[in-house]
């Protein structure tokens, strides 16, 4: 069985273990939660690579002596982690309505990922495995993020990878607590945590880089954030600024280059779920010809292509070769695209609407 389908197979042996008044919502998670189109769309199809679930499953190529049992411990306690983060954050974000279904299924998986994850490594005593501090690190992160974007205020890809970071910190317990159970020294487990940086970090640029304009019209892009930086260093401005006294010395600093909050369409009041207004994309001209004019979605895509080289070097030092081969395909693809972003801006975006319309069309 491939690591898809354990996916699939422990997921539902978990929402058979709720309440049977739980089952119906429980086996249309992703779809209520706006990760999937329809009901019937498993786990395993929802992301388009296999690391975001499937990370220690992936890794337990290089620990060997690892019985599959605590294998798919891991698996689950990672599993369960990422749905419960995701479910969390559409919440916070009001982009799903908090049901008392919702809220008892992402208890329900905080409980089993938390025992899992104790099945996995019983008795060790290691803050990185620690998902209590993981979930507080994750939270803190996104309001911190939230904060920065509804401020309008720019800034550098150091506050960018070190808050993505910190969204992702659920990402790393499981796959860490694996490593304990094979006896990996401390060294081996600093590794294989940077290794994951690399891997979390790579996705998030790429999916910043494709979804920035949903992301802006529902509160704020970091394509947007990073490119208003890049103006401002290029106008010899400091990299860090108080955006009060910027907003009293230029009212148009404070907002970036067009005097404009970054949340743009999404300050006007809706509904989640609620399209944007016919408006938006007219709206959305000066800030993609900002965005596309500064450069910075080429020089995301090439923040991507280093990290997946990083990883790819990572995980062969460690002996993960599966994981080792996906990175460098993932490296390969983000050298690509970088490459086209720097000849013909916005390219990426392009792209990936035309790959959805083929896949529309031709399904």
């Amino acid at each position: 069985m491939d690591e898809n389908q354990w996916v699939d197979e422990l997921y539902k042996a978990f929402w058979r273990t709720l309440p049977g008044m739980l089952h119906a919502e429980a086996q249309a998670l992703a779809h209520t939660l706006g990760l999937a189109p329809s009901r019937d769309v498993p786990w395993s199809a929802v992301f388009s690579n296999e690391f975001t679930l499937s990370a220690p499953a992936l890794l337990a190529e290089a620990m060997p002596g690892v019985r599959g049992a605590t294998v798919q411990d891991a698996l689950l306690a990672h599993l369960l982690a990422v749905i419960e983060a995701f479910g969390t954050d559409r919440i916070k974000d009001a982009q799903v309505r908090p049901t008392w279904q919702l809220e008892a299924i992402l208890a329900h998986a905080r409980r089993a990922r938390d025992a899992a994850l104790r099945r996995v490594a019983p008795g060790v005593d290691d803050p990185a495995i620690d998902f209590s501090r993981a979930d507080d690190a994750t939270l803190l992160a996104i309001e911190a993020e939230r904060s920065l974007l509804a401020s309008g205020e720019p800034a550098g890809f150091s506050r960018y990878y070190a808050l993505s970071l910190g969204k992702q910190r659920v990402g790393f317990p499981a796959s860490i607590a694996l490593a304990h159970a094979a006896g990996w020294t401390a060294e081996r487990r600093a590794a294989l945590e940077r290794l994951l940086s690399s891997v979390w970090l790579g996705l998030q640029l790429h999916d910043d880089v494709m979804d920035w304009q949903d992301d802006y019209e529902r509160g704020g892009a970091w394509a947007v954030v990073l490119a208003s930086e890049l103006r401002s260093r290029a106008q010899g401005e400091p990299e860090e600024r108080d955006p009060e006294r910027a907003a009293r010395q230029n009212p148009r600093s404070a907002y970036g280059p067009l005097a404009t909050p970054p949340w743009g369409m999404a300050a006007i009041s809706r509904a989640p779920g609620e399209p944007p207004p016919s408006s938006a994309p007219s709206a959305l001209v000066p800030v993609r010809r900002m965005v596309f004019d500064s450069g910075v979605l080429a020089a995301m895509l090439d923040g991507e292509r280093r990290c997946f080289r990083a990883a790819r070097r990572r995980a062969a030092v460690l002996g993960a070769r599966r994981v080792a081969a996906w990175a460098e395909g993932r490296e390969a693809q983000a050298h690509q695209l970088a490459r086209c972003e720097v000849e013909s801006p916005g390219y990426a975006n392009r792209a990936q609407a035309l790959n959805a319309w083929a896949r529309a069309v031709l399904a």
